[in-house]
């Protein structure tokens, strides 16, 4: 009997050391609350406030906004989707959208939020955030930190060294051609994306050391497999050759000098000094910041603007070109969308490159009409409407031409 408390004592004291370390009722930041990003009823309220889920640095802006003239109206267009009318408003309230924004010319035609979020929300990125990433790659090439996008990654970020992901170029990273056997799937339990998302932010390891076992088993260039560890490690890359935080990076190459309105934030997975950004993912920032980033290119692609001396050419002509023949638009992946250098091409509209975020986040850049469309959203069905977002979003494009 006596042996019997003992080991109900004892079992006691462990579940209650569990339900501690779970729910940190002590601390700002939980297991519990992780693990809530899990629950798609939860999406919605969880994407507007992911700073407050998870810890985070801050990217800082600065004191030379640029300024967007304004000219809005509502916008509800028509357009017709496999072979059925459609209209608009139906689409963003069946995708869950959050927020959408458009400018034409420099000029915001149409601005709402919808399900809380407002001017000054920030809104989650996911894999948006990429581009970001590779847009600061290629300042650091331009500057002459990185000599060439065909040196290895492990070259800069040592930490790599003897991994397949520290043998492969920066080259086919940007382009998602690494060839390694990762599988990135959102709901498998044999998915290789959620154990290293949650292992970094539950359990704090450290997500480049999380990286080193995984292996090549196939060249480089054979194909085009989208994996998020390819960003992290173009984002260790970064880390390396400024010597600093990826938010700190984020915010002096790209926060700043593109004149960003506010303040943003960059998850990480510990709360302290050793905290290393998650570099595939997890910048949250205001509607109208992710459109001056699109802008940017734009402004920077019709020569105005300081950014050619941050941008080589070649970076500023491969954005709307296929990586590789496999990355052409069209193909049996991805929904017949094509990739360049972490940036995505529509099947149907040639010029265009788009950068994209698992849920429905997309900011659309099209140079010939000099149009940004920025679209957050928090659809746990995006998978199967990255064919109507393109009908979408073309319904809209006509309607500045």
């Amino acid at each position: 009997m006596k042996l019997i408390k003992i080991i109900l004592f004892i079992v006691l004291v462990f579940a209650l050391v569990v339900a501690g370390w779970y729910y940190r009722p002590w601390s700002e930041y939980s297991p519990q609350k992780i693990a809530s990003l899990q629950d798609p009823a939860k999406y919605v309220e969880n994407f507007q406030m992911m700073d407050r889920l998870i810890p985070y640095k801050t990217v800082l802006s600065g004191t030379d906004t640029k300024l967007f003239g304004e000219q809005l109206s509502p916008i509800d267009p028509q357009y017709v989707f496999n072979g059925e009318p459609r209209v608009l408003s139906d689409y963003l309230s069946e995708s869950v959208t959050t927020g959408l924004l458009v400018v034409k010319d420099g000029i915001i035609r149409h601005e709402q939020y919808y399900r809380g979020a407002n001017r000054e929300t920030l809104l989650t990125s996911w894999s948006v955030a990429k581009s970001f990433v590779a847009t600061a790659i290629a300042m650091a090439h331009k500057e002459g930190l990185i000599e060439s996008l065909d040196d290895r990654a492990d070259k800069y970020a040592v930490q790599y060294a003897g991994s397949d992901f520290g043998s492969s170029s920066l080259a086919s990273l940007l382009a998602m051609s690494t060839g390694l056997d990762f599988l990135e799937d959102y709901v498998s339990d044999d998915s290789d994306i959620r154990p290293y998302f949650f292992n970094s932010f539950i359990l704090g390891d450290d997500p480049d050391s999380l990286l080193l076992t995984f292996e090549r088993n196939r060249d480089a260039f054979t194909d085009f497999d989208y994996i998020s560890p390819n960003s992290h490690v173009l984002s260790a890359v970064l880390r390396a050759v400024y010597k600093k935080p990826l938010a700190n990076i984020i915010s002096e190459k790209i926060w700043q000098p593109m004149g960003m309105e506010a303040d943003a934030t960059w998850l990480q997975h510990r709360n302290d000094e050793r905290g290393v950004a998650l570099g595939y993912c997890c910048l949250n920032a205001r509607l109208r910041d992710y459109a001056r980033f699109g802008q940017f290119y734009l402004d920077t692609l019709h020569g105005q603007g300081p950014a050619h001396s941050t941008l080589s050419e070649s970076w500023l002509q491969g954005l709307a070109v296929p990586a590789s023949e496999a990355h052409t638009p069209g193909g049996e992946k991805y929904s017949g969308r094509g990739y360049s250098t972490h940036f995505w091409l529509p099947k149907q509209r040639r010029g265009v490159f788009f950068a994209s975020g698992v849920y429905g986040q997309t900011i659309w850049i099209d140079p010939a009409r000099k149009l940004v469309i920025v679209k957050t959203s928090a659809d746990s069905n995006f998978a199967s409407r990255f064919a109507e977002n393109e009908a979408a979003f073309e319904a809209i494009s006509q309607l500045y031409d």
